[in-house]
């Protein structure tokens, strides 16, 4: 090719992807040819994709709109006949298909193009591998500093990254105001409101709207059960706390779950397949919501856990199974109590507790009020906000490393 010419061929990494990030050319496209119902792309890993022509017309990177990248190409008018009437690859291993009976042209940047392959050489990905546990490998949260979170996206980074595989992290140095749990959900994403509100209290008050405004103790439990969508994330910042006692409690949930299956698979069966009865009556609200304690999806995997014992209503199970489903459920809550499988710390004015609500059983050892305040603000998150902000600022460091290498 004339040099002049090259010049003109965009670069790859200039290229349009169809979303926000650029992506690394850790391959390039070595040729494609057009099948029957695909492209046959040849990488220069030696590896092989096809992509079927709907999915490539749908997909093309200029047909979204520049501000908001979303698609502007509706695919329910893509013609029957639609196929490619010629590719090309150029020299920097960029993909070009024309498209007929559309007078229409794609261009497919290849570090775009092999992040999203579907084909059977790799499978989908998932997120990264949960870290189990309990007191036996875990004391305590992984520990951060909130000084260094709003200073470094690194940080900030890795504090996520740490409640996603752990499902809990412990943040030291919040600002000591009503406002700061607030300032820490939003630097995440939004706050999910609840017949709490925006955000709740918990201290004790002479007239409680749960037993948290209380000074007992509260065992191993999920917020909010009852809900269809329970909250996906919970924080819970120390504002103050001089009293005796009230130690917090966490359990990791998939622990048990895993504990349940290995040593009581009976109970593990019940509890991940017949539906438990759970309620929040008040004053001003009646919330019910019908489901296993443990919830699994369709690989079998856990993913969520629900359990309060003082939100349960009235089990609606079979008669013959109904002596089995209690005595399911009492090993159960003997697991999440036994010290085995929890971690106990003291939360101290200015730490701020975030956990997968979802995940992670949370509690508090008794206290007396007598002895010294203690009140702690909270909020929740969903879990798609968590997600959300990693791969926001995993985003920010790859463009980062890219422009980088592109600089030099």
């Amino acid at each position: 090719m004339d040099p002049e010419e090259r010049k003109k061929l965009p670069s790859p990494h200039n290229l349009p992807t169809g979303d926000f990030y650029l992506y690394p050319m850790t391959v390039t496209i070595v040729k494609a040819l057009i099948t029957e119902r695909t492209v046959n792309v040849e990488w220069s890993d030696g590896t092989v994709s096809d992509f079927h022509f709907l999915w490539l017309r749908d997909n093309c990177p200029c047909c979204v709109h520049p501000y908001t990248l979303e698609q502007t190409y509706e695919i329910v008018n893509a013609p029957k006949s639609l196929k490619p009437s010629e590719i090309e690859v150029t020299t920097e291993g960029v993909l070009t298909i024309h498209w007929e009976p559309e007078e229409h042209k794609s261009i497919f940047h290849p570090g775009w193009l092999k992040e999203h392959c579907y084909s059977n050489e790799k499978p989908l990905v998932k997120e990264a591998q949960k870290e189990i546990w309990d007191s036996s490998t875990r004391e305590k949260p992984d520990e951060y500093e909130w000084e260094q979170i709003v200073k470094s996206e690194e940080t900030e980074l890795q504090w996520l990254q740490s409640i996603q595989n752990t499902g809990c992290a412990l943040l030291h140095g919040v600002p000591l105001t009503e406002q700061a749990v607030g300032e820490v959900a939003n630097r995440i994403g939004v706050v999910k409101l609840s017949n709490f509100g925006d955000f709740f209290d918990v201290r004790v008050d002479f007239d409680p709207v749960s037993n948290s405004n209380t000074g007992l103790e509260l065992p191993p439990h999920t917020d909010l059960p009852t809900r269809e969508y329970q909250p996906g994330m919970q924080l819970l910042h120390c504002i103050t706390n001089e009293a005796q006692g009230g130690s917090s409690v966490l359990v990791d949930g998939f622990r048990v779950a895993e504990e349940l299956q290995n040593k009581h698979p009976r109970a593990y069966k019940l509890l991940t397949t017949v539906p438990w009865d759970f309620a929040n009556r008040s004053r001003t609200s009646d919330y019910r919501w019908k489901a296993p304690i443990i919830g699994l999806d369709d690989d079998g995997e856990c993913f969520e856990i629900r359990a309060g014992s003082w939100l349960r209503h009235p089990l609606q199970a079979p008669p013959e199974l109904m002596d089995e489903m209690y005595e399911a459920y009492q090993t159960f809550e003997k697991t999440t109590h036994d010290p085995q499988f929890q971690i106990r710390f003291r939360l101290e004015s200015g730490d701020c507790m975030l956990f997968d609500n979802r995940r992670v059983l949370h509690g508090r050892a008794a206290y007396e009020s007598e002895s010294g305040n203690r009140h702690l603000r909270g909020c929740y998150i969903d879990r798609d906000e968590l997600r959300s902000r990693i791969r926001l600022l995993q985003g920010n460091h790859r463009r980062h490393l890219i422009l980088s290498e592109i600089e030099r």
